[in-house]
């Protein structure tokens, strides 16, 4: 409703299109039309967009009031995203089977990146057109946490049919989240507690750690520690403290010195502390990631990651892996959507390349299938992706 002195409310109607049914994002229409007193002239939707915008850009950061200050064409939701999304999440759900798992080889990480890319679009297991899958994919998981050692594992060794501690994280991350949108409620949806097997997986994580070294690895016994598997744990830790499950401070700051001293002096993340410079560009998104989410923005290691990251992005940096695409894309949207408080081109430029790509790739079922995996974890990973700008996960909210 936008009042007009003089000639009472005129009102300004913005149709909108549903998300999954739950999130509405608006149809641009051309024109936005409201009447000054006295005159007659009609003021178009990017000069009243515009304006809106430098009325506030006096509180963001500098490089962002310089951007919001200037004319973008860059949009965050675009209507073939939508559909893509939606394509991708109808994939999901089509190739969950019975026992509510995904995927032969790793169930556990599948499952559970599936749950919260439906959980991204706004689908619990008690609303929404995915309800019904999250519900089984939360039981799933927690079928997974059964036994006293709070280990969540298909009960299958690494390359067995297992996930390992890959599995862990994402399933300690999924079940974080779940509590975090559903809350208490979360207690009663599934065939455990849902916060105590979050509060016995942290407990796992925990006891994991290699020490001194900070990092984790593929299995859930301390020693050796790695790159890809570090970045899991501490994402997972991070989420499951965010809804209030006590964490070691010690623990989640070792992981996150493991980072920083993995990073090489261009930027790029090395695989292993201590192991070599040996570098990549999922690595590096995932390091870049871990910098952003605990809000290490000023940090000039983690500027420095950030910006081989980008580079990576933007094709000014070999180093891309075919076989972990959907690994270094999901930990590089989400580097993209926090850094982007660093420097708005993270997000209007990295990001926007990352989307297109994405699009560009989707096969015809929904899929994407450049992960060897049927498409379980390339299609669960690019629909989280494109999800970012809907802000609904707690993850993705800034």
């Amino acid at each position: 409703m936008v009042g007009v002195q003089g000639s009472g409310p005129q009102k300004v109607t913005v149709p909108v299109t549903p998300i999954c049914g739950n999130f509405p994002v608006p149809v641009p229409s051309n024109v936005l039309q409201f009447r000054p007193t006295g005159g007659s002239g009609v003021i178009d939707r990017r000069t009243f967009l515009k304006g809106a915008a430098m009325t506030g850009a006096l509180a963001c950061p500098a490089p962002l009031r310089a951007a919001l200050l200037q004319e973008s064409p860059f949009i965050e939701v675009l209507p073939e995203q939508v559909a893509a999304v939606k394509k991708g999440l109808d994939y999901l759900a089509k190739i969950q089977n019975r026992s509510g798992g995904i995927g032969v080889q790793a169930p556990l990480a599948f499952t559970a990146l599936a749950g919260l890319a439906w959980m991204a679009g706004g689908s619990t297991p008690t609303r929404g057109p995915y309800a019904a899958n999250v519900m089984n994919a939360l039981r799933f998981v927690l079928r997974c946490a059964r036994g006293s050692s709070g280990y969540l594992n298909e009960g299958a060794g690494r390359m067995a049919g297992g996930s390992g501690m890959h599995g862990h994280g994402y399933a300690l991350l999924f079940l974080a989240e779940l509590y975090g949108m559903c809350g208490d409620l979360a207690d009663s949806l599934g065939d455990d507690n849902v916060r105590e097997a979050i509060v016995r997986a942290v407990l796992v994580t925990e006891k994991a750690q290699a020490k001194p070294a900070g990092g984790w690895y593929y299995e859930p016994t301390p020693g050796q520690h790695e790159g890809s598997v570090t970045v899991t744990q501490v994402q997972a830790l991070r989420a499951a403290r965010n809804v209030g499950v006590r964490v070691s401070e010690k623990c989640v700051e070792m992981g996150v010195t493991y980072i920083k001293k993995s990073t090489n002096p261009d930027g790029t993340i090395m695989y292993m502390l201590g192991g070599g410079s040996h570098a990549s560009y999922p690595l590096t998104a995932a390091g870049a990631c871990v910098y952003s989410y605990f809000g290490l923005y000023d940090d000039p290691q983690g500027q420095k990651c950030m910006k081989a990251l980008y580079e990576f992005i933007m094709g000014k940096r070999a180093g891309s892996n075919q076989n972990f695409d959907s690994y270094a894309t999901f930990y590089a949207g989400q580097a993209c959507f926090f850094m982007k408080r660093r420097d708005p081109k993270y997000w209007t430029e990295g990001y926007a390349k990352i989307r297109k790509q994405l699009l560009s790739t989707q096969s015809k079922s929904g899929a994407w299938m450049n992960d060897s995996y049927e498409g379980c974890f390339g299609t669960s990973c690019a629909t989280l992706v494109l999800q970012i700008p809907f802000r609904i996960l707690p993850i993705f909210q800034d």
